[in-house]
């Protein structure tokens, strides 16, 4: 997947995106009927003239009481504005943006007609309304103006701050969608209608909240350099050995310490006797003893072959009926107490048949059309011809697999 960087290029390359037209949809709304300016007094008392009326996204121009619109006009209005307000920052900018700022000031023009002289000086270069000069490129201090211009007829509104947070957020590629929502976002004013900073949700918690409220999805072209993206993991700390005590004799290091070994008693060997008369007298002379060879070291024994032991035949039918199990023969029918039992009910059943039904005097005469009309008879003979081939292939087959036994184990030995 190829990862595009998000970088500066000039007001004049960008275009308004989906991005831009999503972020004046989500605060402006939908009007199909024309409304009066919130912050107008018509709006707050019911009376006035309610100067501007919007309509459809946010329209001002050339909207008055009681206009009405499509949908698909206001769309097409949505549209026009937009690209009359990136016109506006293509015209008050002269430093490369990004996409996200380009964005967050389209959507701020579109909404006040105009950037501030604060927001501009602070990316040209100049003088602000505090009077802090300012180099070009100074993008930090611009986010900074942004909530600063949240007043509707000098008078701080909770829509536009929010509104300004989310532009903010925009600005500098981060969702805004939760950051920004009526019930995180708080504000309110002091006595002297200013905005109260103790009570007011500030740019910063909103940006860090932003930050957290979604991971950056790789699938996606990503909007910032890799390395801001994904924490690089400090290099684990090198552990430094601990110096040895210092040896009181200077020597570099210290001998190993062994524990003391007893002596080893050794044998005395005989010595004659010395010769009478005057001997140079010396020192006594002890050989040790000669020790015994050490035994011979012997070689491992080697592990014993496998033996591989053929399977033992078994012959089912020399087992009792209970006592068959896999492992000393299949279960058969015909070895079995219940196969016995079978042809003895079958048996029964034809002579039952022969002599209740023709009398002995004609019995012997119509058997066969009795048993070809009885489907009892006829299954119970069938039953007695399948049994008989199975009987007979079971016999063969298990003639067969002994003889390959047989030959198995004379190949193995």
């Amino acid at each position: 997947m190829a990862i595009e960087l998000q970088r500066r290029r000039p007001p004049s390359d960008h275009i308004v995106t989906d991005v831009a037209l999503g972020l004046i949809k989500g605060f402006e709304g939908l009007h199909l009927a024309a409304y009066p300016d919130p912050a107008s007094e018509l709006a707050r008392t019911g009376k006035g003239s309610g100067d501007p009326w919007t309509i459809g996204w946010g329209r001002t121009k050339g909207v008055k009481r009681g206009d009405r619109c499509t949908l698909e006009q206001a769309n097409a209005w949505l549209r026009e504005d937009a690209n009359e307000a990136a016109q506006i920052v293509r015209d008050a900018i002269q430093v490369p943006l990004t996409a996200g700022e380009f964005a967050a000031y389209t959507s701020m023009a579109y909404n006040l007609g105009y950037l501030p002289p604060s927001l501009k000086a602070c990316l040209n270069g100049g003088t602000t309304d505090k009077g802090k000069v300012m180099a070009p490129g100074s993008y930090a201090d611009a986010i900074l103006q942004l909530p600063r211009n949240c007043r509707a007829q000098t008078r701080p509104m909770k829509g536009l701050y929010r509104r300004r947070l989310a532009e903010a957020c925009v600005a500098m590629d981060l969702p805004f969608e939760d950051a920004c929502s009526p019930t995180v976002v708080q504000f309110a004013l002091n006595e002297n209608g200013e905005i109260d900073t103790d009570a007011t949700t500030t740019l910063e918690d909103t940006l860090m909240r932003a930050r957290t409220s979604r991971a950056p999805d790789p699938s996606v072209i990503l909007k910032k350099p890799w390395s801001e993206l994904v924490p690089v993991k400090p290099a684990p700390a090198k552990v430094e050995p601990e110096p040895a005590a210092p040896n009181p004799a200077g020597n570099a290091e210290l001998p190993e310490l062994k524990a003391p070994q007893p002596p080893t008693p050794v044998a005395s060997a005989h010595i004659p006797a010395p010769p009478s008369g005057p001997v140079a007298q010396g020192p006594a002379v002890v050989v040790p003893a000669p020790q015994p060879p050490p035994p011979p070291v012997k070689p491992a024994p080697k592990p014993p072959e496998p033996v591989i032991i053929a399977p033992k035949s078994v012959d089912v039918r020399s087992i009792p009926y209970g006592e068959i199990t896999p492992e000393n023969g299949a279960k058969n029918m015909t070895d079995s107490q219940r196969g016995i039992g079978m042809v003895i009910v079958g048996v029964g059943s034809v002579v039952q048949i022969v002599f209740t039904r023709l009398g002995i005097g004609t019995a012997f005469a119509a058997i066969f059309y009795e048993l070809s009309r009885d489907p009892v008879v006829i299954a119970l003979v069938a039953t007695g011809v399948v049994t008989a081939i199975g009987w007979f292939t079971r016999k063969r087959g298990t003639k067969v697999m002994t003889k390959g036994m047989i030959e198995a184990k004379t190949l193995l030995k």
